[in-house]
């Protein structure tokens, strides 16, 4: 398995601090080097701390865009390029008629009914598009939807995915 970043971090500064440590316990080290090395761990401690706060703010915003997202009320679904759903929130998962584990990993097209491949298939490439198309639904009648996608991108250039956003047709 695999170490996070967050677990890699720890463990790097967990070694570095020991490595502090068990070089003040050496009586060799002349006063001005000790004393280097002790505000050398101290400001490590600090910078510590001050990064586990903020690992903790950034939890908390993760968890308050996980939640925004899950229980907004639109349905919105997040798909690679080629349209397969990496993501899809309980409104979507409404509309599709689905359990997450069957939306997930599905192309989005497969909801989509044959005679609407028109609108969905200029809307993969991640223009912002939208249009009408009918969903197919496990279980339940056709429905009628207007389809909304945007290119999610990526920090340095490119697109790391679609946004798509699906409402009931009026």
């Amino acid at each position: 398995m695999t170490a996070s970043a967050p677990e890699l971090l720890l463990a790097t500064v967990t070694a570095v601090r020991d490595a502090i440590v068990k070089r003040l316990g050496v009586d060799s080290l002349n006063p001005d080097a000790k004393r280097e090395m002790e505000m050398a761990l101290e400001e490590l401690n600090v910078m510590w701390k001050e990064l586990q706060g903020e690992v903790d703010l950034l939890l908390l915003e993760n968890t308050r865009y996980a939640d925004a997202f899950e229980y907004s009320p639109d349905a919105y679904v997040i798909t690679d390029l080629g349209g397969t759903v990496r993501e899809a929130n309980q409104a979507a998962l409404e509309l599709l008629g689905g359990r997450r584990d069957d939306v997930v990993a599905r192309p989005l097209t497969d909801y989509v009914f044959d005679a609407d491949a028109s609108t969905v298939e200029p809307m993969l490439g991640g223009q912002p598009l939208a249009g009408p198309a009918h969903l197919r639904r496990a279980e339940a009648a056709p429905l009628a939807v207007e389809l909304s996608v945007r290119a999610i991108p990526l920090k340095e250039k490119g697109v790391g995915g679609l946004c798509w956003l699906i409402r009931p047709a009026a």
